[in-house]
């Protein structure tokens, strides 16, 4: 104990490093602790995509010094985990091994360096485009023939006044008509790697983007065979069509479902069409082959695809009917809002048959619905012809495409690729923190877009090499079973005073251990730091 007016003889302390290896004896066990956990498997797929890819040597060698490249690698690493802002990350980055992944202190490290990291993998974006493109060819032996093209659009939080791209649109895809608009145009190619992506206004409508994309994808392909552009039915009008003809390039397109009707006695003749081969595990697509003007028309039935649409029809038209009773109601009721006893009553209800009507098309095309302003009365029937000759063609769906080359099977293949451009989206929009945008100037958008596809390029490496390596896991998978692969500091203290400080990397367990195998990651290597602190009577330190 302490006793007033003598000197307290306390001990002080010797830090040191001492080398790795070793037993300490006599060491507390009631009394050993961890501390400063964090998470490190998560990231090592990451560094080993972005070293295999070899962005580090290409910033290098433009000149962007190793502290802003670590920095490029956070912002990337981050959108891959925990998608923050540039803000965030600093706090984010307290609670990953970045430290000992890269041998830096990321905790000197302000926000500031992370949008000038933001701006610099911007400056170097086309030239960084073609690396990547390059180098995923050679690693991966990817081919040039087959591009997979769609267009999203996403929302700001906030005013985005500086931003000329940023425009209001009616035809926002989360339904955010309310905010400004960013719409961003992907180019895949057959395995899903990103090839080009271009940033367009947040009004431009699908089916005017064509024509840049092209002019973009010509300066990128160095193949001299002819590609194949696949297309949802949305953007290919006839013109996009013809511009991809002329410019060289030939096309796999989806037909529009309002002009299946036009094929309706060819989908009767099921007799001609054949099974698609490979699908032993799913349902049934049949397929049969006819000729359009100067083009291949392939006609396909899907049992996946009709339970699909007679579900979707199903429940429209239970919604639709619903409005009309809601609004058969209304008028029982003699609603004030309708005025239905003035001049304008009448136009009043047939307002908001129409409103009913679009929204609801799927359904009240089938329908004719009578009001009668004497005895206020809504009615409506169906035309139970015209219904069931639509049912008979759920399911259906027709290809297009001007490669008379491919079999029926590679025609339906390589449209099928399309769902890795919505995959993608998908990804880029939720797993990599694309949507919303915070920024509010445009290069800060579209550094922030051009993160999220890198951080897209790493995701494809993990799931690729996977793929090759025969682990059927996705990229979501990864994540959750490295997550509680991490980094800690152990406290050992001994008898003796001796207090020693390991800091090292958790052992994985099985399914860790077969996701490192499989992408050629050495945990192993991981540094190991071990610190030992000496007690000694006051003065002798």
């Amino acid at each position: 104990m302490k006793s007033e007016g003598k000197l307290d003889l306390v001990r002080s302390s010797v830090t040191r490093n001492v080398p790795v290896g070793g037993i300490a004896d006599g060491v507390l066990l009631d009394e050993v602790s961890h501390e400063d956990t964090r998470q490190i498997g998560v990231l090592l797929p990451l560094k080993r995509a972005w070293e295999s890819l070899g962005l580090s040597d290409f910033l290098a060698s433009r000149g962007m010094p190793a502290r802003r490249i670590h920095a490029a690698q956070a912002c990337v690493f981050n959108r891959l985990v925990e998608p923050c802002s540039e803000h965030e990350l600093p706090s984010w980055l307290q609670t990953v091994a970045m430290d000992e992944l890269l041998n830096d202190t990321f905790g000197f490290y302000g926000k500031e360096i992370f949008y000038r990291a933001g701006d610099d993998l911007l400056e170097h974006s086309v030239e960084l485009t073609r690396h990547l493109r390059a180098r995923e060819e050679n690693l991966f032996n990817l081919g040039n023939t087959i591009f997979l093209y769609d267009l999203t659009n996403s929302y700001f939080e906030g005013g985005c006044t500086e931003n000329p791209k940023a425009k209001r649109s009616a035809n926002s895809k989360e339904k955010r008509t309310d905010c400004p608009l960013l719409s961003v145009g992907l180019v895949l190619n057959a395995e899903g790697f990103p090839v080009v992506h271009k940033v367009f206004p947040g009004n431009t409508s699908d089916s005017k983007t064509i024509l840049d994309i092209v002019s973009s994808l010509q300066r990128e392909t160095g193949d001299t065979r002819r590609p194949t552009v696949v297309l949802d039915g949305g953007i290919a009008t006839q013109a996009n069509l013809k511009t991809l003809l002329e410019n060289n390039y030939d096309y796999v397109v989806n037909g529009k479902r309002t002009t299946r009707q036009n094929f309706a006695e060819d989908f009767k003749r099921r007799e001609a069409f054949q099974t698609v081969k490979g699908r032993d595990d799913k349902k049934p697509v049949f397929v049969k082959r006819i000729w359009g003007e100067g083009e291949v028309v392939l006609l396909c039935r899907s049992e996946d695809r009709k339970a699909k649409e007679d579900a979707i029809v199903s429940k429209t038209e239970e919604r639709y009917l619903e409005a009309l009773r809601k609004l058969a109601g209304r008028i029982e009721k003699k609603d004030g809002k309708l005025h239905l006893d003035s001049s304008g009553g009448r136009a009043n209800v047939d307002r908001c048959i129409g409103k009913i009507a679009s929204r609801y098309t799927r359904a009240s095309k089938f329908y004719t619905v009578r009001y009668n302003e004497d005895q206020q009365l809504l009615s409506w029937t169906r035309d139970e012809d015209k219904y069931q000759e639509d049912a008979s063609l759920h399911g259906c769906y027709h290809l297009r495409t001007s490669r008379k080359d491919l079999s029926n099977d590679e025609i339906w293949l390589i449209y099928i690729m399309l769902t890795r451009v919505e995959t993608a989206f998908h990804l880029l929009k939720g797993e990599l923190g694309l949507r919303p945008f915070y920024h509010w100037k445009e290069d800060r958008c579209d550094a922030h877009i051009w993160i999220t596809v890198l951080a897209y390029h790493l995701l494809r490496w993990i799931e690729y090499s996977l793929k090759l390596a025969g682990v059927d896991c996705t990229y979501q998978e990864v994540r959750r079973l490295l997550q509680t692969h991490c980094y800690t500091t152990i406290n050992l203290p001994c008898r003796n005073g001796r207090k020693y400080h390991v800091r090292r990397p958790g052992k994985p367990d099985e399914r860790q251990k077969m996701i490192y195998s499989a992408l050629g990651i050495d945990v192993s290597a991981l540094p190991v730091r071990k610190v030992v602190v000496e007690s000694s009577p006051a003065g002798e330190a």
